[in-house]
């Protein structure tokens, strides 16, 4: 009797659900358009820190000599290096407020006899790590000119050799977005979740309902349950686009991890989540309008503070603390554990165990405060 009840009561929410087509390509359209915008955007603005780019450089030669030319040279042909001459009457000093390069290098008069050194200038907002990284170049360089050495790289590199792993912790920003935005979709299923609830409540079908011999729990998991697979139809198809669409598109390759099998259990999870939040929204908003700003505003600033507008890796310290807070934290470092780094299950379980405290805790509140009548 309660498995039937159940099964109809399932039926109905998606024959409901299914009539509101707008409601429902907004859920699937919304992350799809962010994952694709949003990557594109996350190329321009942090993959330099990832991929290599060229720092843009004026070099001024004072000295002429053999080995100030030399030096130019070796400078100007790195590939790391992109030389841009100071337009004609430019103060030298004015060229970062223009925006004219990153970096000036001065081979003054004296460099051959060692009375002067090559001086640097960098455009005060360039990051640190570039700043550190021309440095460690102009020094290697300056040492072969002035050693005599033709490639220091090559001594060096047979001297100490470099055994590091793939990163890690910095995704690429398909890897970032394609986890990001699903998460993000999957906890706005909160909005058209509380407003057919409220809409159930508010026009009296919820209170007819209960003129029958059914049970609160058969109509709560009977609304609960189409939602839950909706966030996980969600996630699958944004993992489609992100695997074989995506690529083409953006330029970026989606690396699925070598223990694929983990997203079953991590997609579940996060799906009882995010169906969590959506019960509590409906249970704590009194009207439509109300769930709908408390459904948007919580799913936005979990968004913020859990590092899925903001990647999680260039988050200052206080900020990294802070993303914790946020559910959509723990699921998008799941994700990223089965993506990027390989994790063991052992490592994903402790996120898993938060994302579950936070479902129990929804429905729980949920539960003490909801009114059905």
């Amino acid at each position: 009797m309660l498995k039937r009840q159940l099964t109809e009561f399932v039926k109905k929410e998606m024959l409901i659900m299914l009539r509101d087509k707008q409601t429902i390509l907004l859920l699937f359209l919304m992350p799809l358009a962010l994952i694709f915008f949003m990557t594109l955007a996350l190329k321009g603005v942090y993959t330099d820190k990832i991929l290599e780019r060229q720092i843009s450089l004026v070099i001024e030669n004072e000295s002429k000599s053999p080995k100030a030319n030399l030096l130019e040279n070796k400078i100007q042909s790195h590939k790391l290096i992109k030389r841009v001459d100071l337009p004609q009457g430019m103060d030298k000093d004015r060229i970062f407020e223009y925006g004219r390069a990153e970096a000036l290098v001065i081979i003054p008069k004296g460099f051959d006899e060692g009375a002067k050194p090559v001086e640097i200038y960098f455009d005060p907002v360039l990051d640190t790590g570039y700043k550190i990284a021309f440095r460690s170049l102009m020094t290697s360089l300056t040492v072969e000119v002035v050693m005599g050495i033709d490639n220091l790289d090559t001594v060096v590199a047979g001297l100490v050799v470099e055994k590091t792993k793939q990163n890690r912790d910095i995704p690429s920003p398909l890897q970032q977005t394609v986890p990001a935005y699903a998460i993000f979709a999957m906890f706005f299923i909160a909005i058209p979740m509380s407003i057919s609830f409220l809409k159930e409540k508010n026009d009296g079908t919820l209170q007819r309902l209960f003129t029958y011999a059914v049970s609160a729990n058969s109509v709560a998991l009977g609304k609960i349950i189409p939602y839950y697979i909706i966030n996980i139809v969600q996630f699958l198809l944004m993992l489609f686009v992100g695997v074989f669409i995506a690529p083409y598109i953006v330029g970026s390759a989606f690396q699925t991890g070598n223990h694929f099998w983990y997203l079953v259990p991590v997609t579940l999870i996060v799906a009882a989540a995010t169906t969590g939040f959506g019960v509590l929204v409906a249970a704590l908003a009194k009207t439509p309008e109300q769930s709908s700003t408390l459904a948007a505003t919580g799913a936005i600033l979990m968004g913020v503070l859990g590092g899925i507008m903001v990647p999680y890796f260039v988050m200052p310290l206080v900020m990294k603390k802070l993303a914790m807070i946020s559910p959509m934290y723990w699921a998008h470092q799941a994700y990223l554990d089965v993506f990027l780094r390989d994790a063991d299950f052992s490592i994903i379980l402790p996120k898993l165990a938060v994302l579950s405290l936070f479902a129990l805790a929804c429905f729980f509140i949920a539960g003490r405060r909801i009114k059905w009548m």
